[in-house]
């Protein structure tokens, strides 16, 4: 059968991926083959080519050249807020519960 939809993050499931391929593609490339003992041939398959079709987009600058800044600054700050609040301590007063 397939791998577990458990074992498999969230952002590589069908609906996720497609987002964020849509919105960076280079990255997604970047993220099949960082998970690809955690795909099932099928599923990886279909994201590589997806992710590399939506790349070559990107390269032919079909989309717009200030698209892609626009999303890198918001997925740095983005990030950069992720971190900060886990380091903080999530928001959780006391610590572990």
């Amino acid at each position: 059968m397939g791998k577990n939809k458990d074992e498999i993050p969230y952002y590589m499931r069908n609906v996720p991926f497609f987002f964020l391929t849509a919105l960076l593609a280079p990255v997604a490339v970047l993220l099949v083959l960082l998970n690809w003992d955690k795909l099932s041939t099928q599923m990886r398959n279909n994201h590589l080519t997806f992710s590399i079709l939506m790349t070559m987009l990107y390269i032919s600058k079909i989309l717009p050249d200030g698209l892609f800044k626009i999303i890198f600054a918001v997925f740095t700050w983005t990030l950069i807020l992720f971190v900060t609040y886990i380091y903080f301590g999530g928001g959780r007063k006391g610590g572990k519960s």
